[in-house]
């Protein structure tokens, strides 16, 4: 059986959305001024969304926020392993803006790949090129080598945000693909993840869908609701990590 073919959209146009949690906001941002709304995926009838919105952040304050995480790290005495464990970690909510501002199809793109493989390539390149940096940064053998590579990273970043028109991320296919269940940070992280950082993400997930699958059996005569769409939400997300490991001839 052929896979299917998934169609991208058209590229989007600049619009806000409604919200999502403001401590999702880089740690340290340097109190940016918020230059607008940040798009949230929409998740329709299942889940309406009622926290804050979450701020735009200004190039300069993204960029200024990487290169402060990276200080950070190339100061760090720990073992590089931690080291880059903590800038993903503290890079994750900055990259979420660089490709929600900058990302243009590039999502739309990775879940056609993920669904419909070899799916399709992003005319817009940020999220494709972020991936390949970030693949790099995964290799580096010590701190030297993972200051090279997260400037490449950087590097990407400031020039698809510079960029005199910039393409906004769409977010057709999460919201038609995956039913709105999963935001663009869980995609960058599933991503960017390592192999072994995958394998353990799939494992947890399958862990947590037998535990929620549990709770709904002790409640047959209950609606399961927030039980009911997390477990939703959950296998979701493991559904796209299977499809990141198949990608990636992990199995």
């Amino acid at each position: 059986m052929q896979p299917r073919k998934l169609v991208l959209p058209s590229p989007p146009s600049r619009s806000g959305g409604d919200g999502f949690e403001s401590s999702e906001l880089p740690t340290n941002p340097g109190r940016p001024t918020f230059t607008g709304v940040a798009p949230e995926v929409s998740k329709g009838r299942w889940n309406e969304r009622s926290a804050a919105p979450r701020g735009v952040l200004p190039a300069t304050a993204i960029l200024g926020g990487l290169d402060e995480a990276l200080q950070k790290a190339v100061q760090s005495r720990a073992p590089v392993g931690g080291v880059r464990e903590q800038l993903k970690a503290d890079w994750l909510p900055l990259l979420r803006q660089a490709v929600e501002q900058a990302g243009g199809d590039g999502m739309d793109a990775y879940v056609t790949q993920l669904l419909a493989p070899p799916g399709r390539k992003a005319m817009t390149p940020l999220l494709a090129e972020l991936a390949t940096g970030m693949e790099r940064l995964e290799a580096a053998a010590d701190t030297s080598a993972l200051r090279t590579a997260a400037l490449a990273v950087r590097a990407l970043v400031e020039k698809a945000l510079t960029n005199k028109a910039p393409s906004p991320i769409s977010l057709k296919l999460l919201e038609c693909e995956l039913d709105g269940r999963l935001e663009v940070d869980t995609m960058l992280s599933i991503r960017f993840a390592s192999n072994a950082e995958l394998t353990a993400r799939r494992d947890r997930a399958e862990r947590t869908l037998e535990d929620l699958r549990l709770q709904m059996r002790a409640l047959p005569a209950k609606q399961p609701g927030g039980i009911f769409s997390n477990f939703a939400r959950v296998k979701v997300e493991k559904r796209v990590m299977d499809a990141e490991a198949r990608r990636r001839g992990l199995g």
